[in-house]
């Protein structure tokens, strides 16, 4: 049996194994577990095979066999052990077997954890499973190329980065990780039974928002270092489509948190669980379906696969409606303690707010395919778009941040905490107006988010019991004002996101402090909400105040730029060959260092790729990008007039002007230019007289002589002649070997240099988001095994 047909095989295999484990575990939940067995054994079947067929790949990739057209299109014979490994999933069939393949490990995390849910879960998680399957069979990875090729295109110049192997199958790690909790949810509903839903599912919904988080984080760090356009996040729909399910994910992570503690919100926990699995899908479809392939940079071709993307978009739609509605009503649930000074209060906040921010970006994401399903011409939202709501949320959910510590599950309100409410609402509000309508950089959007904050905190300042601990986070809300105050920012909507943010890193960086080192589980979301904060700062910081200066860099010729003196040296290979290198001197303070950022044109992609060097500090990075490399011809000669000196090296040319010479021989006629040439280091000034004979022969041919000048200054000599004389115009075109063309051929470096501030703060805000998500899932953990 060939290798191609082995590979089919194999996924026909899945498909069916799935199949009949989804049936047998449909059977066992109905009552007739003698089908539980063969459930499993199908199950370790379709595990089987999904590695058998994993591995396959892997030979085919290993072997150079560009027969198949996936490792054609993906790979070539000169590729690194590092990057095969990576091609796996450098395209949309790839990524389906990956996902696959960790879609059935995590199977077995149901079947060892669901407890009396795992049927039901098993057999909602078989259509979770028979989506890849089935979009396998359509869009296969041993497919045939159809003609002969001795090598490979090549994977992507854009995944030959580490950081590329590594992005992909974290973030499949967890869009496969959304499948678990939809599983027990469903089964939970099917059952009617909601007794451990929560516990069984709350681990692995902070394990799902882990690893979205590290996918979209590693991606972020990719684009910024990688792409060379500046940034690390351009609200591409793409994009769009894994942050959406990560928010969603941290939304249900506070419902969760409710429902354990009072039993409330239990119907939205659990179709949060199925939402963000579904848009997953969704976003499956976005990225895949073609829609979007003239507004996303991400977005792969169209494969054939819409209707079945589509299909199954109803499917799980469906299958979520249809287990849900008939037990809503029956569906028990406790109603929220709404009191503004309960943790109950600020996570419902935080949840609603999570939630709201995901669907506004849901929509926005998906305005090119709505648009196209009414008829209208496709269209994308722009930038502004996004970061007009972007910007009033985060400060709200900054605010929420810096209270959400202090608070506690039996809170007391003081007395006449509604007339604080609205007094202080009112003086809020107004003093909001007073600075819109005195500062042209305020309008009603910051009069409105100003009056909630300023509500928000005069509140809680109100509870006094509050004040000690909130103190730290107000100290840091009126430093950072008066901090942007000095430094001359006059947008008041960014003073106040600044705020904020520095108030929400004060309140819960002092909640870490109490709660370590005895009490480090409890300190999850205090450690989550610190690195929001960080986060926050970092990215209005370093998108908002980002400034850039473009300079051209003939080759050897430095140029200033940010108090830097950088010189371009020319390329450490050919402009074709790849990841060719810039060498770039950069000094400062009589310090020179090095940089190396990457400009080389790929064949594969038809273009221009471009890496940046990046200079760090704390501060700010300064952000080195070439934008394009020009070569510089020789040059023609240097023009030299009475009112029009010259340069060339070390020299400055005069011209002083003409001595014709004798006219009266009938066959030769001499012309001399006299030029005064200084040096303009040492300061002697020579007399050069370069002249040119024209001559006429007995038949009436013309020719000339050149009589060239001498000049020089110690061992170096040149030799000036004439090129062209215009008498009429007072000047002459000479030229000087070994001077002029002393440049000839060099480069002229189109250099994009970025400043930006504070961007440190988003690697590390996102990393401690990251570390406070892992201690929540083992937190979790370890209360679902208990």
């Amino acid at each position: 049996m060939g290798l191609h047909l082995a590979g089919q095989m194999l996924l026909v295999w899945a498909f069916a194994a799935n199949i009949v484990a989804g049936a047998g575990f449909f059977l066992a939940a109905r009552g007739r577990e003698q089908y539980l067995s063969f459930a499993r054994l199908s199950y370790f079947v379709l595990t089987g095979v999904t590695v058998a067929a994993s591995v396959l790949l892997y030979y085919l990739f290993f072997t150079h066999n560009f027969a198949f057209k996936y490792v054609f299109e993906y790979s070539d014979s000169q590729l690194s052990f590092f990057y095969l490994v990576s091609a796996f999933w450098g395209g949309q069939e790839g990524t389906y077997l990956l996902w696959l393949l960790m879609s059935v490990a995590f199977g077995f995390i149901i079947l060892k954890v669901a407890g009396r849910y795992t049927y039901w879960a098993m057999a909602a998680y078989a259509s979770v499973n028979l989506f890849f399957t089935v979009m396998l069979l359509k869009v296969s990875p041993f497919a045939f190329l159809g003609f002969y090729a001795a090598d490979g295109a090549g994977l992507n110049p854009l995944l030959l980065d580490p950081w590329m192997v590594i992005h992909p199958p974290v973030m499949f790690v967890g869009y496969a990780l959304t499948g678990v909790p939809f599983a027990i949810a469903i089964a939970a509903l099917i059952m009617n039974d909601y007794t451990e839903w929560t516990r069984r599912a709350f681990p692995w919904v902070a394990c799902t928002a882990l690893f979205l988080a590290a996918g979209n984080i590693l991606g972020g760090y990719w684009a910024y270092k990688t792409l060379g356009w500046g940034g690390f996040w351009a609200w591409d729909p793409v994009e769009n489509s894994s942050l959406i399910p990560w928010f969603m994910s941290l939304a249900l992570l506070h419902g969760l948190v409710l429902e354990r503690h009072s039993g409330a919100l239990r119907r939205s926990n659990l179709m949060l669980a199925a939402a963000t699995f579904w848009l997953v899908v969704w976003g499956t479809f976005m990225t895949r379906s073609g829609v979007l392939s003239d507004f996303s940079v991400h977005s792969f071709v169209d494969l054939g696969q819409n209707t079945w993307l589509i299909f199954f978009l109803v499917l799980f739609g469906g299958i979520t409606l249809a287990a849900f509605i008939p037990r809503a009503k029956s569906i028990e649930s406790v109603p929220v303690n709404t009191n503004f000074f309960g943790r109950e209060f600020s996570l419902l906040a935080a949840m609603i707010l999570l939630f709201l921010f995901s669907l506004v970006v849901l929509f926005w994401s998906s305005l090119p395919i709505l648009t196209k399903m009414v008829g209208a011409e496709p269209r994308a939202a722009d930038l502004n778009t996004y970061n007009s709501f972007a910007l009033p949320m985060g400060i709200i959910y900054a605010l929420l941040l810096t209270l959400s510590p202090l608070l506690s599950y039996k809170p007391e309100a003081p007395a006449n905490w509604l007339k604080t409410v609205i007094a202080g609402g009112l003086v809020a509000l107004a003093v909001g107006i007073l600075i819109t309508a005195i500062s042209p950089e305020a309008d009603i959007v910051f009069a409105i988010v100003f009056a909630l904050v300023v509500t928000g905190l005069i509140v809680a300042i109100s509870k006094r019991d509050l004040l000690g601990r909130l103190m730290p986070g107000l100290v840091l809300f009126a430093v950072t004002v008066a901090i942007c105050l000095l430094v001359g920012v006059t947008n008041w909507l960014f003073v106040l996101f600044f705020a904020t943010a520095a108030a929400a890193i004060g309140s819960n960086g002092l909640a870490v402090i109490r709660l370590l080192p005895g009490q480090w589980r409890a300190a999850a979301a205090q450690t989550t909400h610190f690195g929001f904060g960080l986060m926050l700062l970092g990215i209005l910081a370093s998108s908002a105040f980002s400034t850039s200066d473009r300079v051209t860099l003939p080759q050897n010729q430095a140029a200033e730029t940010y108090g830097l003196q950088v010189t371009y040296e020319g390329m450490a290979n050919t402009i074709d060959t790849p990841h060719n290198e810039l060498i770039l001197k950069i000094g400062e303070n009589g310090k020179v260092d090095e940089g190396r950022p990457e400009l080389y044109f790929s064949e594969r992609m038809e273009g221009f790729m471009k890496r940046p060097y990046i200079r760090r500090s704390f501060l700010y990075d300064l952000y080195f990008s070439p934008q394009d490399i020009k070569q510089e011809e020789a040059p023609d000669g240097l023009l030299i007039g009475r009112d029009q000196p010259a340069s060339a090296g070390e020299y400055k040319f005069t011209f002083l002007g003409f001595n014709m010479g004798d006219h009266t021989a009938e066959t030769a006629m001499k012309v001399t230019a006299e030029i005064a040439a200084e040096h303009t280091v040492h300061g002697h000034v020579d007399t050069l007289r370069p002249a040119v004979t024209m001559l006429t022969d007995e038949k009436g041919n013309a020719s000339t002589m050149d009589l060239p000048a001498q000049f020089g200054h110690g061992e170096q000599t040149y030799f000036m002649s004439i090129k062209r004389i215009q008498a009429d115009r007072g000047s002459v075109l000479v030229d000087i070997p070994g001077l002029l063309d002393a440049g000839a051929g060099g480069d002229r470096l189109l250099l994009d240099v970025s400043k930006k501030p504070l961007i440190v703060l988003v690697w590390i805000g996102t990393t401690i988001i990251m570390l406070g998500t892992l201690v929540a899932f083992v937190r979790r953990r370890k209360d679902a095994i208990e």
